[in-house]
C-alpha cells in the first residue's frame, strides 16, 4: 500500500470508529441518524457504496428530513446511473428544503433529459433564483427556451438558443446541456458529419454515455457508413455488456448488409455459450429457415436433437413444426401425436399440444384441434398460447364478445404482448367498435417498437379513417427501424399518391431503387407508372415502361404494364402488336394470353376470344381470373344461361375460390333466388369472414327477406363490425337490423347518415321513413316515403311504400 493510501485508509477508520463511540453515545434519534451519516460518508470515502447505502438508510429511518444525507443518496444514485431513483431522492430534498441549489439544479437537469418540460421549467426557474449566474442553471434554461422555440415552430428562437448554446461550450466544453442542444440542431438540418464532431467532443467530458453512442450510430447510418456501423455496434456492446438488444441490432445490421454469415456466426455463438437452451436454439433455427432453407434449419434441429439434451421434446416439437410448414404434414402431425401422446404432463407437453392443434386445425380437423386446447386451458388457464387461439376461433365464429373476455384475461398476464393487442383489435372491430381498435393498434404498434406487421396494420386504420397525416407518420418511423421494407414502401408510396405529395413519393423511389431486389424495382415501376399518370404525362410513362420492358430480367411483367397503358390511351393497334410479337416469343404466356382474349372480346371477336379463354383454362383451370373474365364474356353479351354455366363448372374446379362465390351469390340474388344467394354468401362468411362486404351482402339479405329472430340474430352477429365504418350501405345494413330489433333511437344514429349520402336508393330512405314512423315522426317519416316514391323505382318490400304513405296520411289528418 502506498504512504497515500496507508494515511487515507488509517483516516477511513478513524472516522469509523468516531461514528461508532457517537453511536454508542448517542441519546437522541437525531443524533444516532447524525452518526450513521457519518458513518456512510467514511465508508463511501473508502468506495463502500453499498455499504454506505445501508447506513444512509439508518439515517433516514431516525430522520428522514437529514439534508445531507438526502442530497449524498440522490447525488449517489445519479453518478451510477440510476436516475429514477435519483430523481425521487431530489425531489424529498426540494420538498423540505426548497433553497437547496444542487436539488434544483440536478432536478432541471435530469428532467431536460428525460424531456419533461413542466418539470424542468419548474426546477429551472427556481435554480435561477437562487443562483442566477450559475452557468450550469443558464445552460438548463437555454435549452429549455430552444426545445419550447422548436415546439411553437419560432426558428428565430431556436436559432437565438443554438447560438447560446455555442458560446456557452466555447467558454465551457463540458457543458452537456448546452452541448445537447448544438447536437440537436445538427440532426434537424441533417449535418450529420458536424454531429459526429460534436458527439466525439461531448464523451471527452461525459464518457460512457449510451444516447451520445446512440447518437453516433444514427449519424453513420444516416451516412450510409455500414463498416463504422459495424465498429460501433460492437464498441457498445464491449460498453454496455448488459444491453442485449446491441447484439440484435448488430445481428440485423449484418443481414441488411447481406453478410449472413457474419449474422448466423453471432447466433451460433450464442448457442454454443447457452447449451440446449431453447431461446437460442430457436433464433438460430429461425434465422436458418429465413435464410437459408427450411431443409437447412431441419438439419439444424436434428444435430441439436442427436445431442440428447434435458430440451429433447421442445427442439422434436420444432422440428414437427417445420416438417408441417415445409409440406409434409401428415407425417409433422403423426410426430406431434406421438410427442404428447405420453408425455409428462408439463408446460412443455402443453404448449406442444398448442403447436399440435394449430396444425389441426390448419388442415381442417376443428373439433380436435378445439378439444386440444380445451384440454390445456382445463389443466392450466392462463397458458397463453392457447388463450390466443381460443379467442381467434371465437372471433373468426363471431363471437367477438367472449373472445374479448378471454383476451382481457391474457393482456391480464401480458399487458404488451402485440399479438394479444391485435387479437382485442380484431375483436373490437367484429363488435362494431372502431374507436377501441384504434386504441388496441396503436398500442400493439407502440409495444411491439414498430414492427412492421403491426404497423401496417395501424395505418391501414388510419387510411381507412382518412387521418392520411399520421398513417405516413406511423409508417415513416416503422421504416426507420425496418429501412428497405417493401410493405411499408408499398403502403407509404399509396399514402403520397392519394394526397400527390410527389416529392416525398420521389424519396419513396429513390429508397425502392437502391434495393437490389426484383421485387423492389417491380413495385418502382408501378409506383412510378401511377405517379406519371397522375401528373398526366403519358409520354414519360411510355418511355419509362417501354425501357423496363427492354430490361430482360423484368421486360414481360413491365411489358404487360406497357400493353395495358397503350389500351387505356386507346392505341389498340399498338398494343395487339406488341402483344402479339411478345407472344411470339412467350406462347405460354398466362398474362398476355389473358389480355390477348380480353383485346379480342374487345374489339367484338367474341367466339375467338371465348375459344382463347378455354384454351386458357384446359391450362390453367386454377387461373380464377381467367373464369371471371370468360363468364363476364357471356353476361355482357346477354348470354344469362351460358354464363351461369361458366361459373358452375368454375366453381367445380375452385369450389372454395372468393371471386367465384361472391359472382355466384350476385347471380343468385338478382335472378331472385335470394336463399341460395344466402348459403353462398354463409359459405363465403365461412371461408372469409374478415371482408365487411361478406358481411354486409350477408347481413342484408338476413334481415330484409328473413322474419324469424334466430335469422335477426344471426344477421347482427355478422353486421356488428359494420357499426363504425362510415359507409353508407353498411350503416344502412347495420340501421335495419336495429330497426328489425325495435332499437329504433339507434337505428337512427346509422339509418340518417346513409340516407344522406345516398339520397338516391330508394330502399334507404324507406328504412329511414320506418324508422321516423316507429318514434311516432310522422311527419319526416311522410318526406322520407316521398322522396323514396320520387325516385321512381319499385321496391319488394312489406308493407309497400305506398301502404306507409297512406297510412301516414291517415295518421297525420287524424283518421287513426
Amino acid at each position: 500500500m502506498s504512504q497515500f493510501g496507508f494515511f487515507r485508509g488509517a483516516r477511513v477508520a478513524s472516522a469509523l470508529c468516531v461514528a461508532i463511540l457517537l453511536l454508542s453515545a448517542c441519546d437522541t434519534a437525531e443524533e444516532r441518524a447524525e452518526a450513521h451519516f457519518q458513518a456512510g460518508m467514511a465508508l463511501l470515502e473508502e468506495g463502500d457504496v453499498e455499504g454506505a447505502l445501508s447506513e444512509f438508510r439508518e439515517v433516514f429511518r431516525l430522520n428522514g428530513n437529514h439534508e445531507d444525507a438526502r442530497a449524498t443518496v440522490a447525488r449517489v444514485q445519479r453518478e451510477r446511473g440510476n436516475i429514477g431513483a435519483a430523481y425521487g431522492h431530489y425531489l424529498r430534498l426540494v420538498e423540505r428544503y426548497p433553497e437547496n441549489l444542487e436539488g434544483r439544479r440536478a432536478l432541471a437537469e435530469m428532467a431536460l433529459e428525460l424531456e419533461n418540460w413542466d418539470d424542468a421549467r419548474r426546477h429551472g426557474a427556481a435554480a435561477a433564483e437562487l443562483a442566477p449566474d450559475d452557468i450550469d442553471i443558464k445552460s438548463v434554461n437555454n435549452a429549455l427556451a430552444y426545445f419550447d422555440a422548436i415546439l411553437d415552430g419560432d426558428a428565430n428562437g431556436a436559432d437565438a438558443a443554438v447560438r447560446a448554446a455555442r458560446e456557452l461550450v466555447s467558454v465551457h466544453p463540458d457543458l452537456t446541456t448546452a452541448r445537447k442542444v448544438v447536437i440537436d440542431s445538427m440532426i434537424r438540418i441533417q449535418d450529420w458529419q458536424g454531429v459526429l464532431e460534436e458527439v466525439g467532443a461531448a464523451e471527452n467530458f461525459a464518457p460512457g454515455r449510451f444516447d451520445l453512442h446512440e447518437i453516433r450510430l444514427r449519424a453513420f447510418k444516416e451516412l450510409d457508413r455500414p463498416e463504422e456501423i459495424e465498429a460501433q455496434l460492437k464498441l457498445m456492446q464491449n460498453v454496455f455488456p448488459d444491453n442485449r438488444d446491441l447484439e440484435q441490432m448488430l445481428l440485423q445490421h449484418y443481414v441488411a448488409q447481406d453478410n449472413l454469415d457474419a449474422a448466423e456466426r453471432i447466433l451460433r455463438a450464442e448457442v454454443a455459450a447457452k447449451a440446449g437452451d431453447v431461446a437460442s436454439a430457436r433464433a438460430l433455427v429461425a434465422f436458418l429457415e429465413q435464410y437459408r432453407g427450411i431443409a437447412a434449419a431441419i438439419a439444424e434441429l436434428d444435430r441439436m436433437i442427436a445431442q440428447n439434451g434435458p430440451n429433447l421434446p421442445q427442439f422434436e416439437s420444432m422440428r414437427a413444426m417445420l416438417k408441417f410448414r415445409s409440406g409434409d404434414r401428415q407425417a409433422a402431425i403423426l410426430e406431434m401425436q406421438a410427442l404428447v401422446e405420453d408425455a409428462e404432463r408439463s408446460e412443455h407437453t402443453r404448449e406442444s399440444e398448442v403447436d399440435l392443434a394449430r396444425m389441426l386445425a390448419e388442415v381442417g380437423k376443428h373439433d380436435a384441434a378445439r378439444s386440444l386446447v380445451e384440454k390445456v386451458l382445463r389443466e392450466d388457464p392462463i397458458q397463453l398460447d392457447a388463450l390466443k387461439l381460443s379467442a381467434s376461433w371465437l372471433i373468426e365464429n363471431g363471437s367477438a364478445g367472449e373472445a374479448i373476455g378471454l383476451l382481457r384475461r391474457a393482456l391480464g398476464l401480458e399487458p404488451r404482448d402485440p399479438q394479444l393487442l391485435t387479437l382485442m383489435a380484431r375483436a373490437h372491430e367484429r363488435n362494431g367498435d372502431r374507436a377501441l381498435m384504434g386504441e388496441m393498434l396503436v398500442l400493439s404498434a407502440e409495444v411491439s417498437e414498430n414492427a412492421p406487421a403491426e404497423s401496417l396494420r395501424y395505418a391501414r386504420y388510419l387510411i381507412d379513417e382518412g387521418d392520411m397525416e399520421i398513417a405516413e407518420s406511423v409508417l415513416i418511423t416503422s421504416l426507420r427501424r425496418n429501412p428497405g421494407n417493401l410493405d411499408l414502401l408499398s403502403m407509404l408510396s399509396e399514402i403520397h399518391l392519394n394526397t400527390q405529395n410527389w416529392e416525398q413519393l420521389e424519396a419513396v423511389l429513390d429508397s425502392l431503387r437502391v434495393l437490389d431486389d426484383p421485387e423492389a424495382e417491380r413495385l418502382s415501376a408501378e409506383v412510378s407508372a401511377h405517379m406519371i399518370a397522375a401528373r398526366a404525362r403519358a409520354d414519360d410513362l411510355s418511355a419509362i415502361l417501354l425501357e423496363l420492358a427492354d430490361d430482360p430480367d423484368f421486360g414481360l411483367s413491365a411489358d404487360v404494364t406497357f400493353i395495358r397503358t397503350m389500351l387505356a390511351r386507346g392505341n389498340t393497334p399498338g398494343a395487339i402488336a406488341r402483344l402479339d410479337s411478345r407472344l411470339d416469343q412467350n406462347p405460354d404466356s398466362l398474362p398476355l394470353r389473358i389480355i390477348k382474349a380480353h383485346l379480342l372480346a374487345g374489339e367484338g371477336k367474341y367466339p375467338e376470344a371465348e375459344r382463347l379463354y378455354r384454351a386458357i383454362l384446359r391450362d390453367h383451370p386454377e387461373a380464377a381470373r381467367a373464369w371471371v373474365a370468360l363468364y363476364d364474356l357471356q353476361s355482357e353479351r346477354g348470354k344469362t344461361t351460358e354464363a351461369r354455366s361458366v361459373l358452375l363448372e368454375a366453381l367445380k374446379a375452385l369450389p372454395e375460390n372468393p371471386d367465384l362465390l361472391m359472382l355466384l351469390a350476385k347471380d343468385q340474388e338478382s335472378s331472385g333466388d335470394v336463399e341460395q344467394a344466402i348459403a353462398a354468401y354463409e359459405k363465403l362468411y365461412l371461408l372469409d369472414n374478415r371482408s365487411p362486404v361478406v358481411a354486409n351482402n350477408l347481413a342484408r339479405l338476413l334481415s330484409t327477406h328473413r322474419d324469424d329472430d334466430q335469422s335477426l340474430q344471426q344477421a347482427l352477429s355478422v353486421a356488428r363490425r359494420l357499426r363504425g365504418i362510415r359507409v353508407p350501405e353498411y350503416q344502412n345494413t347495420y340501421g335495419w337490423i336495429a330497426f328489425r330489433l325495435g332499437n329504433y333511437e339507434e337505428a337512427l344514429i346509422y339509418l340518417q347518415p346513409a340516407a344522406r349520402a345516398r339520397p338516391d336508393q330508394p330502399l334507404f330512405l324507406y328504412h329511414l321513413g320506418r324508422t321516423y314512423a316507429a318514434l311516432d315522426r310522422n311527419e319526416d317519416a311522410l318526406r322520407a316515403y316521398r322522396a323514396a316514391s320520387d325516385l321512381g323505382v319499385s321496391l319488394d318490400v312489406t308493407p309497400t311504400l305506398d301502404d306507409e304513405v297512406q297510412r301516414l296520411k291517415a295518421s297525420i289528418n287524424g283518421d287513426e
